[in-house]
C-alpha cells in the first residue's frame, strides 16, 4: 500500500505517526524512496528507522535515482529480500 501511516506511542504516551512510502502488512515491510531532502534528514531517518524496527518492521531504502535509472535493480533487491 502506498503512503501508509504507521502509528506509534512515544515514551510520554503521545501518539504520532510516520508515513511509509510503501508498506506490506503481511511481510511487515516498509519500502522508502528517498529524495535529495533525505540527505539533510539523516538523524531523523535513523531515529524513524529505529522506531519502526522496534515495531518489528523491516525497511528497505532506495534513492529516487535508483528507481528512475535502474528499476530492474530495485525490483531485484526487493525480490532478494523476499
Amino acid at each position: 500500500m502506498r503512503q501508509y501511516p504507521i502509528f506509534v506511542v512515544n515514551g510520554f504516551g503521545r501518539r504520532s505517526f510516520y508515513i511509509a512510502d510503501f508498506y506490506c502488512d503481511e511481510l511487515k515491510l516498509v519500502i522508502e524512496l528517498d529524495a535529495l531532502v533525505h540527505l539533510q534528514k539523516k538523524d531523523y531517518d535513523a531515529n524513524r528507522d529505529l522506531v519502526l524496527r522496534e515495531l518489528g518492521l523491516s525497511i528497505i531504502r532506495f534513492t529516487n535515482d535508483e528507481v528512475a535509472k535502474d528499476i530492474h535493480g530495485v525490483v531485484n533487491k526487493i525480490a532478494d529480500y523476499l
